[in-house]
């Protein structure tokens, strides 16, 4: 089978999902040409499509840029019968209820898509597709929905096709640093995020480490190709099983000598795992603060980390030398957001991240706060369907708040976001000190 797979993007940033399921594919020896729409146009790749002898036009997409698939998917079926199927987190959360609305899509991959999409492609136009987990089809006039199949092995896993993303993706800038990922899967159900639609699909085993030898197998390569000043682990569950971060990180500085940084939830930091991470290399740490409003993230946001254990946790990087970075959210779909956002940055300022970063609360489909938005009818639908980027501004009625983040991020970062890891923070007055330029 040859196949078209499309990574609906505005970044220029390194799609892993979509990466996975073009490993996938071209590891069970099917021709594939992968297109990111940062550097080609839907348009230019609905044309593409149609001249070209593809069997399947695969379409990887989030929830805000699902309009823009859509019409790149119309294009294509206007003037050439394609099989489609559409997959990634937004079919993951709509479900059946996608193909009873859009009649140009033919198939929905729904869960984790590597071992489908192969099935998928072996077994199209055979009976055996209607048996392959995962897929959600129309037959005889009915939508059909498959059982999800277990989680995938990551230890089997096809290795990542990094040639597939240009290196203005592969590396970013300020310093350097490359972004990978070691795990997949997250036990917890924050009310902002989609991952609650996974654990109930996967439960428990959800969460998963990719083998060690594999992941240095990876950045060794890495580094070889493209030269960074920095790994940046996107994961935060890397800490969740501590004897996994011990190997990994311990095998990196012995192996790699490679800076890193991480995110992590602040409830895994301890001053022992403080001091693995400054011994081995860690630079940079990124922690969710969202909103400085202890009650109110527990109840509302369901995240159960408590002022004090921020404070302890941001101070135990912060006096290793470790460059921290807090991430907060304000427009909140309640009435008392404007008295959440001034609890944010108090507990910023009391804390004092070395850099803030602040976005706009998005509510995306199959979370908590998207159904409150919902049942009372805060979302402008219009706002919603143009906004390709969901941090660019409030999609709720009447609010307009990207001055007011931009307002609130200078207040917090005077200096902006100036990185670099010369030098190390004292841990006493005198000392050496990062270097904020």
């Amino acid at each position: 089978m040859r196949t078209a797979l499309v990574y609906m993007n505005t970044d220029y940033n390194v799609g892993r999902g979509a990466g996975y399921i073009a490993g996938a594919v071209l590891r069970a020896g099917h021709e594939l040409d992968f297109f990111d729409t940062v550097y080609t146009p839907p348009d230019k790749i609905a044309a593409t499509v149609v001249a070209g002898r593809y069997d399947v036009l695969m379409i990887s997409a989030m929830t805000q840029l699902f309009p823009q698939a859509l019409s790149l998917i119309s294009a294509v079926k206007q003037r050439r019968d394609i099989v489609v199927l559409a997959g990634g987190i937004h079919p993951t959360i709509m479900g059946a209820d996608l193909l009873q609305q859009y009649p140009q899509i033919d198939y929905l991959c729904i869960g984790e898509g590597e071992s489908m999409v192969v099935d998928f492609l072996n077994h199209l136009g055979t009976e055996a597709l209607y048996t392959v987990p995962n897929l959600v089809f129309r037959r005889q006039g009915e939508v059909c929905a498959n059982q999800v199949r277990p989680p995938e092995d990551l230890s089997s896993g096809p290795p990542f096709p990094w040639h597939l993303f240009p290196p203005s993706s592969v590396i970013q800038k300020s310093p350097p640093f490359l972004y990978v990922t070691v795990t997949r899967g997250c036990p917890y159900n924050c009310s902002y995020r989609c991952n609650g639609i996974y654990l109930k699909q996967y439960g428990k085993g959800y969460i998963r480490y990719r083998p060690t030898d594999q992941v240095l197998a990876e950045l060794t390569d890495l580094k070889k190709r493209y030269n960074p000043q920095l790994f940046y682990f996107g994961d935060e569950m890397i800490l969740a099983d501590p004897n996994y971060a011990r190997e990994l990180f311990h095998r990196i500085e012995s192996e790699l000598a490679v800076p890193y940084g991480c995110m992590l939830r602040v409830e895994h930091v301890t001053p022992e795992i403080t001091g693995l991470l400054k011994k081995t290399g860690c630079r940079y740490v990124g922690m969710g603060i969202e909103c400085g409003d202890e009650v109110f993230r527990r109840k509302q946001l369901l995240r159960f980390m408590s002022n004090a254990e921020l404070e302890t946790g941001f101070g135990l990087l912060q006096a290793a030398g470790i460059f921290t970075t807090s991430f907060n959210m304000i427009g909140f779909p309640f009435e008392d957001d404007e008295r959440l956002t001034e609890a944010t940055v108090r507990l910023n300022q009391k804390i004092k991240p070395d850099f803030a970063q602040v976005t706009i609360f998005y509510p995306f489909p199959g979370t908590k706060l998207y159904d409150h938005c919902v049942h009372h009818d805060l979302i402008d639908p219009e706002k919603m369907a143009a906004q390709a980027r969901y941090h660019n501004e409030s999609v709720l009625r009447g609010a307009s708040l990207n001055a007011r983040r931009d307002q609130v991020a200078s207040l917090l970062n005077p200096h902006g976001f100036q990185f670099r890891f010369k030098a190390a923070r004292p841990k006493s007055p005198g000392g050496l000190r990062m270097k904020l330029v």
